[in-house]
């Protein structure tokens, strides 16, 4: 479990849920300087777990997310008060099955990868990010720090 200001992340694979290890992440001086912390989550597939939902989200949350996608990321965001929090994956909803070989959706808590009987052995991974608090010039950074192409492999 991972605590933050908006509440408990845990992360769910088919409704159901597991443990993991959150990794600290430093902040990326140019595009998130100001995050007030930085994580990756990561999740092993494989092949023979066949079809999954593999969630990361808060439950206990009682406000509603904001989409911010980019190329190569999905990403939701909630603000609650002063604070901004950013939960990201990589990947395009709209590739599958051009260029990648799983799926994702938006949830009311969170995001979610949902994988195939073609989806390959992969590491999966979330990032969260949040800043408190959250403004006008520095509302962009959390979008930055939960994208997990700006997070070095383990």
């Amino acid at each position: 479990m991972l605590l933050t200001p908006l509440g408990a992340i845990k992360v769910l694979v088919n409704d159901k849920e597991v443990e993991f290890t959150p990794i600290k992440l430093d902040n990326l001086d140019v595009l998130c300087p100001n995050v007030n912390a930085r994580y990756s989550i990561q999740y092993e597939y494989k092949k023979e777990f066949k079809n999954q939902e593999i969630k990361c989200c808060i439950p206990s949350l009682d406000v509603k997310g904001e989409i911010e996608s980019g190329e190569r990321l999905e990403a939701i965001s909630f603000y609650k008060n002063d604070i901004k929090l950013t939960i990201g994956i990589e990947g395009e909803f709209t590739d599958y099955p051009q260029n990648i070989d799983y799926g994702g959706e938006y949830l009311n808590d969170g995001i979610q990868y949902v994988v195939f009987k073609a989806t390959a052995d992969r590491r999966f991974n979330f990032g969260v990010c949040w800043i408190q608090p959250c403004t006008e010039e520095n509302d962009i950074q959390t979008w930055f720090g939960a994208d997990p192409n700006f997070m070095p492999e383990s």
